[in-house]
């Protein structure tokens, strides 16, 4: 039952986003499965009508797709740009504030003003981690890591806190942290750019405590995430323990999420 009902809250998602014009010129949005399976987890078990239920999820993801899209805006400036490439970045901007608006009319019909405050002052704290990050305003691996969190989970930790399950709210937190890094491990490990391990070297390197040599800079600040990542893991696993009745779909996702997790990650969290 639950994997059709998310299923159907897809759909509808998906008709929701998709205007014609829109689609031929921009990046057609990615729809986060992992927050949608956690938003139908912290609403599966509230005494409320289904329709009622739906308008929250669906609302709550709309605002997640507008974040996402506007996240797809370069900085590069529009005149130094080709004029169709141009186009395609300000159509972008527009989209997510398509997308923006449908979220404020869905929880116009629920006509729950308290939910739009709730969820306006997450996007704003989304926006402020997102400021500090890029601008490199971070300082240590404890503040980088709680800003990613806020970045990834402050949605969906105000959904689960506005109907009061703060054990969701906390599995939340750590859950998409924890994909988040593994996602940047993998992208490093590859060799792609990442701008996680170029802040990591910046606040790991940048007072000289370290002049290794590119490898074994490597390798450290690999040790310094694959820690954090060990502790999400077991931080997880104490709060599965405590969740009653955990949606199945929801428990079964995690566990994928901690095969995941590279075997070198345990190796250098248990060296250290």
């Amino acid at each position: 039952m639950s994997q059709l009902y998310i299923s159907n809250i897809k759909e509808k998602i998906h008709t929701l986003i998709t205007h014609p014009y829109l689609i031929e010129h921009i990046e057609y949005p990615i729809i986060d499965e992992d927050k949608l399976l956690l938003l139908y987890s912290i609403m599966e078990t509230i005494e409320m009508p289904e329709n009622k239920k739906e308008q929250y999820i669906l609302s709550t993801m709309l605002v997640q797709i507008a974040l996402d899209t506007h996240d797809m805006v370069t900085n590069t400036k529009v005149d130094q740009m080709e004029q169709e490439d141009a186009k395609n970045q300000q159509l972008t901007v527009l989209a997510g504030d398509y997308y923006s608006g449908l979220y404020y009319r869905l929880l116009a019909e629920v006509d729950d003003i308290t939910m739009i405050k709730t969820l306006a002052h997450s996007i704003k704290q989304i926006n402020e981690h997102k400021i500090s990050y890029y601008q490199k305003d971070l300082q240590g691996m404890e503040t980088l890591m709680q800003s990613l969190a806020k970045i990834e989970s402050s949605l969906i930790q105000s959904v689960s806190g506005y109907f009061s399950n703060s054990m969701l709210k906390d599995l939340s937190e750590n859950f998409l942290l924890l994909k988040r890094l593994i996602m940047e491990r993998k992208r490093f490990c590859a060799k792609d750019s990442s701008f996680l391990f170029d802040t990591i070297r910046r606040i790991a390197f940048s007072k000289g405590e370290k002049q290794d040599t590119s490898s074994e800079q490597e390798k450290y600040m690999l040790f310094l995430l694959d820690k954090y990542i060990e502790h999400l893991r077991k931080t997880m696993d104490t709060l599965i323990s405590s969740i009653p009745n955990m949606n199945k779909l929801l428990e079964t996702r995690i566990q994928e999420l901690f095969y995941d997790i590279p075997f070198s990650s345990k190796k250098y969290a248990e060296e250290g």
